[in-house]
C-alpha cells in the first residue's frame, strides 16, 4: 500500500494482535506489531522451537489455518513492521500522544536495541492468563492449571503419561486437556469450573 500516514503500533502477537495489525493495514495505516516472543502467535498459537518443529503442528491448535492467513498476510504486507522479542517497558503519556519505549532482544541480555516509538494510535493486546482458585490438592504433582497444561503441549510437545487433571477458567480448560491428557476419563476438575459449581464439559 502506498500513501500511508497514520501510524499503529500493536502490542502483542495473539489472534486479537494479529487481527487489530491486519485491519489497521486494510485501513492504509502503517503498523507496527510487538510481541514479547521470539515469534508470532501468542499464548493461543504458541509453536515449538524452532530447532525441533512439529510435523503436523495444527493438530495442536484450533484455527490453525487462521494463523497461517493472518502471519502471511502481514509478513507481506510492505508497511507492516513485525518486531518479535520485544519488550514495552514504558508507556508516557504526552500532549499531542503517547510514547512507548521499547527494548528489542533476548531479557536480560546485553546489547538490545531501544525502540522509541511515537504513534498517533495504539491496541494493547497483550492476551490473558490463568485465574484458578486454590482447591484441595491443587498444588500436587500431576495437577495442572489450563494455562500450564496448553503451554507445556504447544511449547514442548508434552503429553501426559499419568493421572493428571486441568482445572482452570472458562473454555480453556477442556481444549487443553483434549491436547495434553488421556482422553478418558475426563476429569471432573474439567467439568467444573473452579469455584462455581458445575458447568457442562465442552463437545
Amino acid at each position: 500500500m502506498s500513501g500511508t500516514t497514520r501510524h499503529v503500533v500493536v502490542v502483542g502477537a495473539g489472534p486479537a494482535g494479529l487481527a487489530a495489525a491486519r485491519a489497521a493495514a486494510s485501513a492504509s495505516a502503517r503498523v507496527t506489531l510487538l510481541d514479547a516472543a521470539d515469534g508470532l502467535g501468542g499464548q493461543y498459537w504458541r509453536h515449538l522451537p524452532a530447532e525441533r518443529p512439529a510435523g503436523r503442528e495444527g493438530l495442536l491448535h484450533h484455527r490453525w489455518a487462521t494463523f497461517g492467513e493472518l502471519d502471511a498476510a502481514l509478513r507481506a504486507d510492505p508497511d507492516v513492521t513485525v518486531l518479535p522479542s520485544a519488550q514495552v517497558w514504558s508507556l508516557e503519556r504526552l500532549d499531542a500522544g503517547i510514547r512507548l519505549n521499547v527494548l528489542i532482544g533476548e531479557p536480560d541480555g546485553v546489547g538490545r536495541e531501544a525502540l522509541v516509538l511515537e504513534p498517533d494510535a495504539l491496541v494493547l493486546a497483550t492476551g490473558a492468563h490463568d485465574r484458578t482458585l486454590p482447591f484441595p490438592g491443587w498444588q500436587l504433582p500431576g495437577v495442572y492449571s489450563a494455562g500450564a497444561a496448553q503451554a507445556l503441549a504447544k511449547g514442548s510437545g508434552w503429553r501426559s503419561d499419568g493421572a493428571s487433571s486441568s482445572p482452570g477458567p472458562g473454555r480453556s480448560c477442556c481444549p487443553s486437556r483434549r491436547r495434553c491428557c488421556r482422553p478418558e476419563p475426563m476429569s471432573s476438575a474439567c467439568t467444573r469450573r473452579a469455584g462455581s459449581g458445575p458447568s457442562p464439559a465442552a463437545g
